[in-house]
């Protein structure tokens, strides 16, 4: 075996054969971790053990009163007990030589009480002595696509992808999933590890460096507690992958909420800040942005390393603020070379448009094999890095008056499912997908899709694009201004390299 294809000694957590959920509830309409389980499906080909003393039986499966009943070997154990009954559950897991415990409990450090702090401290020695793997305390735990596992009851994309997220937030880390799930990006595994009493983001960013289903890392970061082993497994991953970190607790005020929420001591936000810029990790402070970035990363724009833009719309207003919003990025709008223009004026009517950068295209933005001929004149201008084509649904392009053949709205959308292509079905986004695809190929340069607000249309149709864009290698941004900002942040990693 090769030694990038060895196995790495964590690996053994995100692929457990069996789970047992201890402490599950007696209501089988409150949910929780056995109903997310269920629903993606984790009993169709592992071992799934309910464990609740009070009852026998919980949606057709034995309920045990204890993990030591369960007839076989057990190697993830979920706690959803009380912290202060933890102690005896880890001496069980001892007995039945459990491997991972994760502890959905909370209760612990993060209280700041001695009490609680002791007690934690008392479950961790005796994990560790026995050699179990603690995930959490206070956190949600897994999702693990390849091997149908979930924190989330509402059930997430089935399909395994190539990011790897860790969060010290549970929240966060569902709205990771499925917020950026809803537009085509898809997880090798998300891990909520909350305290991090055992393994914390150290250990996740090491072994996300070695893991070979993982391209992109990113990561929700609170606090650190080991800071010589977090510097090291932070540029080592870097170092690898395309590393991306959202710091919480920058500010006096969240520093006081992560104390309360994880227990975490949030630190410097300008040291953080400096090993950031110096391994070549990506620092952003949203979703949107981590989102935006891992767009780009996996479309066109990855390979982006200067700024000039040439941005295309229909209408003034819109060239205007787009404009501003690109300059004030720190990207560049470069003049159209006067050869160019000439070509452009061949085929842009006078009235109505403009040719110099922004270019505004009338009503031939919503053509499309004018939008061909116009990226194939403007790409033989002497300075462009990336085009911005900038679209908005209007009510007058509709199917009776394109044909499929403009960027028109076919509607009768009815979207049922998020995360399933089949709900999106839109034949004038497939004709613009299949001709920007072409384009980008042809000529090297990266198209990236702005949407605009919509006067017409539905967000099924916006997802629709959005999700197909990605599939063919097409930036999907919701604004310039994020557009802007995501690509500065690649140009900046890509010079850091």
């Amino acid at each position: 075996m090769s030694k990038s294809k060895k196995i790495h000694p964590l690996d053994f957590i995100f692929h457990p054969k069996s789970i047992a959920i201890v402490g599950v509830s007696s209501n089988e309409n409150e949910g929780g971790h056995f109903k997310a389980l269920l629903n993606s499906g984790y009993d169709k080909n592992h071992t799934l053990y309910p464990v609740n003393p009070k009852m026998n039986k919980i949606k057709n499966f034995t309920c045990y009163p204890s993990i030591l009943e369960c007839p076989t070997d057990i190697d993830y154990v979920i706690s959803r007990l009380p912290a202060p009954l933890v102690p005896d559950l880890v001496a069980q897991c001892i007995e039945k030589n459990v491997k991972t415990l994760h502890l959905f409990t909370a209760g612990f450090g993060e209280t700041g009480d001695k009490e609680r702090e002791a007690l934690g401290a008392k479950v961790l020695a005796m994990t560790q002595k026995a050699g179990i793997r603690v995930i959490g305390p206070n956190c949600m735990g897994l999702y693990v696509p390849e091997e149908q596992i979930s924190f989330t009851e509402e059930a997430p994309p089935p399909e395994s992808g190539d990011v790897f997220v860790a969060s010290q937030s549970g929240v966060l880390a569902a709205e990771f999933i499925f917020r950026l799930g809803s537009r085509g990006i898809r997880f090798s595994k998300v891990v909520s590890f909350g305290n991090g009493a055992d393994l914390g983001i150290s250990n996740f960013l090491e072994y996300a460096a070695n893991d070979h289903n993982t391209k992109y890392v990113l990561s929700y970061i609170e606090g650190i507690n080991n800071g010589k082993d977090f510097i090291r497994s932070l540029k080592k991953c870097a170092a690898i992958k395309p590393t991306i970190i959202i710091k919480g607790g920058i500010t006096e005020e969240g520093a006081r909420a992560a104390s309360s929420h994880t227990g975490s001591l949030a630190g410097s936000a300008h040291i953080f800040e400096s090993l950031c810029k110096q391994f070549g990790v990506m620092l952003v402070e949203t979703i949107e942005e981590a989102q935006d970035i891992l767009i780009g990363l996996k479309t066109s724009l990855n390979n982006i390393n200067n700024s000039n833009i040439i941005s295309i719309s229909s209408g003034g207003g819109n060239s205007v603020l787009s404009s501003d919003a690109i300059a004030k990025s720190g990207l560049k709008l470069p003049a159209i070379d006067p050869k160019v223009q000439n070509d452009l004026r061949s085929f842009i009517p006078m009235a109505g448009t403009s040719i110099y950068n922004p270019i505004d295209f009338g009503v031939g933005a919503n053509q499309v094999d004018l939008l061909k001929k116009l990226f194939r004149t403007l790409s033989k201008n002497k300075k462009v890095d990336c085009f911005f084509y900038s679209y908005g649904l209007m009510p007058w392009m509709d199917d009776k008056n394109t044909k499929a053949n403009t960027l028109s709205s076919l509607g009768g959308i009815n979207i049922k499912n998020i995360f399933n292509k089949k709900q999106y079905e839109n034949k004038s986004f497939d004709v613009l997908l299949d001709a920007f695809s072409k384009l980008q190929k042809k000529l090297n340069l990266p198209i990236s899709i702005i949407h605009r607000s919509r006067i017409h249309g539905s967000l099924d149709e916006v997802n629709y694009l959005a999700i197909n864009a990605l599939k063919n290698g097409i930036p999907f941004f919701d604004s310039s201004e994020r557009a802007s900002k995501a690509i500065n942040k690649i140009i900046e990693w890509q010079k850091s390299k």
